[in-house]
């Protein structure tokens, strides 16, 4: 270790990046003096884990607070096992960089401390956003950051003190509640998004119309481009006032982002970029040598797009968290570039998303192309598959990978994970093409649905075999319905001019298809219609395209 190990360290923020660095650091250096300060009164809790306690699927709040073996992450347990100093309910309130010091204030007492670092961590999280002049008070109209937040919701519900629910934002944790709130308690919920879907920032449209019908059937409202504009509270009712109509519900909980905790970092004149999070270097040091910061509160660089971004997971900020204890006891570790991989449970239905969407693909500056399929997530003759729906984003040029979303009651997640490793590694639909995946039946098909989603893109883009997205309009267009009368039956098209052709009678029927008109090949996944593309085009057929992803992928109506 080159450090001196009599070190002093002020870690500020006791969650997971702050605790990680500071636990990591003990290791590095045990004769160090460390110090952790939090204003809160609970500490490394798992607040991700927050939506599946109000929804009863974890009974017990400590579970959030427990660690693998059965102890509460508490004080004491930092200061026994960890050999950590932990002070709770204390704000650091000023920072002052050339002294090195930094002031505090008891949340308690009022009490004022004051306390000296050689290196400080700034790990101060991230705070929901809440508009100008909404009362938040907890009770009726509450946002969904703290464990306090979440263990006042679950007592409203087991106490039948909510019955309806108007949650403002269709995110990651407005979709998570809208669960939570559902499932087990059987509130009514008002999910309201003001863009024009769900996820916004995770699937594409024609991607969450899918997820937003799933939700629909399990009673949830959903209510897109409807933006947001004021709350009254008037006794045990609360109003929320859109621009499309008024909700009057038990309860409002105001879910539409976060911003980075970055008061502190910029009071003590640290660099503050664009996102409104703290900039620091591959090492997750601020422009000030003797700060680092990491988590929520940082903002970090995308690999794909290069642009500057604030991503609050908790995956990153252990990560972070990590490398700053190694670099504090002498280390040389560092944090990349970021993909955004995300993953959702809605019910029984998994979404996961990876890499860019395809407007942001657009803006970055490729050469964008899209295709979309509909796959079983393991041997579609084994008893315990189900379907699974991608979107592919690559650019057409260089067959660069770009993004890839998904949503299914199957095995989505996995997919996402095995793709960001492509997209760390900038890969291409080649690279895709020569992964080597695991196979048995109970666990995927014997061709992955990833690498059939490559060679669909090489398809698309080497033999013109081009792929519609599973939203678009093809009324001008003949529809070739490919599907056997049993799927006809079960899952009629509203169009009234479809040509009937099964896949199985296509070779000997094709006669009957009109050359002088555009044409739509349909079937129930897509595979059908691409080959019978393939074939008509050798017929003489050109004005052609396919049901990207099949009818399962259309959106209803």
């Amino acid at each position: 270790m080159t450090e001196d190990q009599t070190i002093s360290i002020i870690v500020v923020g006791a969650s997971a990046a702050g605790l990680r660095a500071a636990a990591r650091a003990r290791r590095r250096l045990p004769e160090a003096k460390i110090l952790v300060i939090d204003r809160g009164s609970f500490i490394s809790y798992a607040g991700c884990g927050m939506p599946y306690f109000v929804s009863g699927d974890i009974q017990s709040v400590d579970k959030l607070r427990t660690t693998p073996y059965g102890l509460i992450r508490d004080v004491d347990f930092f200061r026994e096992a960890k050999g950590l100093e932990v002070v709770t309910g204390t704000k650091v309130e000023r920072i002052d960089r050339d002294a090195r010091k930094v002031y505090c204030k008891s949340m308690r007492t009022g009490e004022a401390s004051v306390y000296s670092y050689d290196k400080l961590v700034l790990a101060t999280g991230a705070s929901p956003i809440v508009p100008r002049g909404i009362p938040v008070d907890n009770k009726r109209i509450t946002t969904f950051r703290s464990l306090e937040d979440a263990i006042s919701l679950r007592k409203s519900l087991e106490t039948g003190k909510i019955e309806k629910v108007g949650i403002i934002g269709g995110g990651l944790i407005g979709c998570e509640l809208a669960e939570a709130f559902s499932a087990l308690w059987g509130a009514k919920v008002a999910l309201i998004e003001a863009a024009p879907n769900i996820l916004p920032s995770v699937l594409d449209p024609e991607m969450a119309l899918a997820v937003e019908a799933y939700l629909k059937s399990e009673n949830v409202e959903i209510h897109t481009s409807c933006p947001f504009e004021d709350i009254a509270r008037s006794g045990e009712t609360v109003t929320i006032k859109t621009a499309q109509t008024d909700f009057e519900v038990d309860c409002a909980i105001i879910a539409v982002g976060v911003r980075p905790n970055s008061e502190l970092a910029a009071g003590c004149g640290l660099v503050i970029g664009k996102t409104g999070g703290i900039v620091v270097d591959d090492k997750m040091v601020t422009s000030d040598p003797n700060i680092f910061a990491a988590g929520d509160c940082v903002e970090v660089r995308h690999l794909i797009s290069g642009k500057s971004i604030n991503l609050p997971l908790g995956s990153l900020a252990n990560r972070q968290g990590r490398i700053i204890g190694s670099n504090l006891g002498g280390g040389n570790e560092r944090f990349g570039s970021v993909v955004g991989s995300v993953a959702v449970k809605l019910f029984d239905m998994n979404v996961a998303a990876t890499g860019l969407m395809e407007t942001s693909a657009r803006d970055a500056g490729f050469n964008v192309g899209c295709v979309w399929g509909t796959f079983t997530d393991r041997a579609d003759y084994y008893p315990e598959a189900q379907n699974i729906h991608f979107k592919l984003v690559f650019d057409k040029q260089s067959g660069r990978l770009l993004g890839l979303q998904g949503y299914g009651k199957g095995e989505v997640v996995k997919r996402i994970d095995v793709f960001s490793a492509l997209l760390k590694n900038e890969g291409k639909l080649e690279d895709l093409m020569d992964m080597e995946f695991a196979y048995a039946p109970p666990y995927a098909p014997a061709v992955d649905p990833l690498y059939v989603l490559a060679c669909i893109a090489r398809d698309a883009v080497l033999e013109e075999i081009q792929p519609l997205a599973p939203d678009s309009r093809y009324d001008e267009r003949v529809i070739i319905d490919l599907r056997r009368p049993d799927e006809l039956k079960s899952a009629p098209l509203p169009e009234k001019d479809i040509l009937k052709i099964p896949f199985e009678e296509i070779r000997r029927k094709w006669e009957e298809i009109p050359k002088d008109k555009p044409l739509i090949c349909i079937c129930a996944k897509g595979v059908r219609a691409a080959e019978s593309m393939r074939f008509l085009k050798e017929k003489g057929f050109s004005n052609m395209v396919y049901l990207g992803g099949g009818c399962l992928m259309k959106p209803a109506g």
